[in-house]
């Protein structure tokens, strides 16, 4: 192999060695840091608009790198539930719900991912919680939509499965919220709210079905 050879191939193989360097080291780091600044300038300086916030948060949920979005995404959606579950008014749970959505698509969409049980749950949460504070039973359907998601994904996992009891709560849905609690105490047996929430359900069916109709 020529001298000239060696010296072509080693500098391909240091521009290969600095892209890989700045595509999969410096691009995730300089999100995070530009994630992380976003939420001080938030703390420090307050946003006066749903506009202005959603212009701030999309700075680095935008910004390229081939890995970080998932992560910053859920730190994301982590945030606005705390802002909805604060009492937001529906006007701004509706706007809030709404950016959110447009970055969780994709993920969801994927249906793949080492958190992926923990995305279906936070947006499963946040449409809950959205539905709390505004009555809108479109949130209540997405949640539920979410947490089945999630439980279809991960049968055991506690969270999807006490969200979808409460969902299936919240809509009056006896034999579907009976049937998850039941689940539920099959593997966490020692949960008394659970058991008195079931023992609740059990007693209005009961006094339903003895109701005598009026001819």
């Amino acid at each position: 192999m020529s001298t000239t050879t060696k010296q072509v191939i080693a500098v391909v193989v240091s521009i290969l060695v600095a892209g890989v360097a700045v595509y999969g080291s410096y691009f995730p780091m300089r999100k995070a840091e530009i994630f992380i600044a976003t939420l001080q300038g938030l703390q420090a300086q307050p946003v006066s608009s749903l506009n202005e916030l959603e212009s701030r948060l999309a700075v680095p949920l935008d910004y390229t790198s081939p890995i970080g979005q998932e992560e910053l995404v859920r730190n994301t959606a982590n945030n606005i539930l705390g802002f909805i579950s604060q009492g937001a008014d529906p006007t701004s749970t509706a706007v809030l719900v709404s950016f959110l959505n447009s970055y969780y698509a994709p993920i969801i969409a994927r249906g793949k991912g080492m958190s992926f049980g923990q995305d279906l749950y936070l947006m499963g949460a946040i449409n809950e919680t959205a539905y709390a504070h505004t009555g809108n039973p479109a949130y209540l359907a997405a949640a539920q939509k979410y947490y089945e998601e999630g439980v279809a994904f991960g049968p055991n996992r506690p969270q999807a499965l006490y969200g979808l009891f409460d969902v299936y709560h919240a809509e009056g849905n006896v034999a579907s919220s009976t049937a998850i609690g039941e689940r539920i105490l099959s593997n966490w047996p020692t949960d008394t709210n659970i058991a008195k929430a079931l023992q609740s359900l059990s007693s209005t069916t009961t006094s339903t079905s003895a109701i005598t109709p009026v001819p």
